[in-house]
C-alpha cells in the first residue's frame, strides 16, 4: 500500500481533476491550493548535499505577522496547505509554532519539512521556543501539522557524517521515537492509507547500501517513504565525490523507484509539485521564487509580497509562466537544457521508461 501524506498528496483524484478543469490562468480571481513559505536561514545540521550551502539568518526576514497574514491571504485564494521549509531549518525558527497555529485557524495543513534533532534535544527546544521538544511536537499534532523528516541513514555512521554533525544522530532516533509516541503515524479519519509522517532520504554513494533498511523502518513506522537523488547545487558541489556521477542518475531512479512513494518530495500528483504547480513558493525575504532550490531568473522576477498582494502576485505568476507545462519544474527544465547544451544527458524526464508505465505514484 502506498501511504499518502496528510496535506500534501492525499487529495484524491476527482479533486485535482476537478482543480485544473477550472484552472484560468487568465483569471482575474486566481486560485491556488497551497503556499510554500521559507523560515530563518538557520540551521543546526551541515548536510554534505543541501542546496542551500552555509546560511545565515537575515535582518531583514519576514516576521511572524507577516508571515501569518501570507497564510491568511493564500486561504482567501483557497489554499488547503502551507509547506514550512526553506534554507534553514523550520524548526530551529522561533516563529514555527505561531505560523502552524495560524494555519490551523485557517482550517489549513501544515507540512513541516524538518530534519527533526531538536524533538530529541530539549535544552535547545526550551531555549528557542520556551518548551522540550516532546511538547512542540504535541504543539505541532494538536494543530494540525504533518512532519517530512529528512532520514539519510540507518546507523550512527552513516547519519553523523553525512548530516555534518557528530553526535546528531543519538538526538536524532529519541526524535523519531517521540515523534511516534505523539501519534504522527496512526492513520488519519480511520483511513489506513493516510499517515502524518513522511521519511525523506537523499541518496548517495554513502547510503545506497542502506536503501532497504531505511525503507523498512519508514514501513514498520507507518511512514511515508520518499528517496531521491540530490539536486547538484550548493554543498553537493563541494561533496561532489559522495555524488553519483550524472551519466548514472537514469539507472539509479529506475532502482530508487522500487523503493519511493513519488519521485519527488513535495509532488502532488505526477509531476505537479506543491511548490510550484499548485501556489507560490516565498523566500524569508518575501520573494518569489520558482521552487526553494532556486529564485526567479531576473528577466522572469514575479515580485515580493512585501510589495504586492498575493492575489495579484499569482496573477503575475500565471502571466509569466504556464505552470499547466508537462514538467516538474521550471528549475529542472533549465538545468536539463544546460546539460543537453554540452552535449551531456538531460538529468530528468516526465516520462521514464519502466517507471511510469507503472504509474506508481500515488496510486493513480
Amino acid at each position: 500500500m502506498n501511504l499518502k501524506l496528510q496535506g500534501l498528496d492525499h487529495y484524491g483524484k476527482e479533486f485535482l481533476d476537478n482543480y485544473w478543469k477550472d484552472y484560468d490562468p487568465k483569471s482575474k480571481n486566481p486560485k491556488i491550493l497551497g503556499v510554500s513559505i521559507s523560515t530563518s536561514n538557520i540551521c543546526n545540521y551541515k548536510c554534505i548535499y543541501c542546496y542551500a550551502g552555509t546560511q545565515k539568518p537575515s535582518p531583514n526576514e519576514l516576521k511572524l505577522e507577516e508571515q501569518q497574514n501570507i497564510l491568511t491571504q493564500a486561504s482567501e485564494l483557497g489554499a488547503k496547505t502551507v509547506v514550512i521549509c526553506g534554507d534553514g531549518e523550520p524548526s530551529m525558527d522561533k516563529n514555527l509554532l505561531g505560523i502552524v497555529s495560524h494555519a490551523a485557524k485557517l482550517k489549513m495543513f501544515s507540512i513541516v519539512v524538518t530534519n527533526a534533532a531538536i524533538f530529541g534535544d530539549d535544552e535547545l527546544s526550551k531555549k528557542i521556543h520556551g518548551m522540550n521538544g516532546k511538547s512542540v511536537l504535541e504543539n505541532l499534532y494538536e494543530n494540525n501539522a504533518s512532519l517530512v523528516v529528512k532520514f539519510e541513514g540507518i546507523d550512527e555512521s552513516t547519519y553523523d557524517s553525512i548530516v555534518g554533525v557528530p553526535g546528531a544522530y543519538k538526538k536524532f532516533r529519541k526524535s523519531i521515537d517521540r515523534i511516534l509516541e505523539v501519534g504522527f503515524s496512526k492513520p488519519v479519519d480511520n483511513r489506513d492509507d493516510v499517515t502524518r509522517l513522511a521519511f525523506s532520504a537523499v541518496i548517495m554513494k554513502n547510503n545506497i547500501d542502506q536503501l532497504v533498511s531505511l525503507k523498512e523502518f519508514a514501513n514498520q513506522s507507518n511512514a511515508q517513504f520518499i528517496c531521491k537523488l540530490p539536486s547538484l547545487v550548493g554543498r553537493a558541489l563541494e561533496n561532489i565525490d559522495n555524488m553519483f556521477e550524472v551519466s548514472k542518475y537514469e539507472e539509479i531512479r529506475k532502482e530508487l523507484f522500487g523503493y519511493t512513494a513519488k519521485r519527488e518530495t513535495l509532488m502532488v500528483d505526477t509531476p505537479r509539485c506543491m511548490a510550484w504547480h499548485y501556489g507560490p513558493c516565498i523566500d524569508v525575504m518575501g520573494e518569489i521564487r520558482e521552487c526553494y532550490t532556486s529564485a526567479c531568473p531576473a528577466n522572469k522576477r514575479i515580485g515580493n509580497i512585501r510589495e504586492c498582494n498575493m492575489k495579484d502576485l499569482i496573477i503575475s505568476k500565471f502571466a509569466s509562466y504556464d505552470v499547466l507545462m508537462n514538467d516538474f519544474c521550471p528549475v529542472k527544465t533549465r538545468i536539463n537544457k544546460e546539460f543537453e547544451q554540452s552535449g551531456m544527458e538531460r538529468l530528468w524526464r516526465v516520462k521514464e521508461k519502466d517507471i511510469d508505465e507503472k504509474d506508481k505514484i500515488l496510486g493513480f
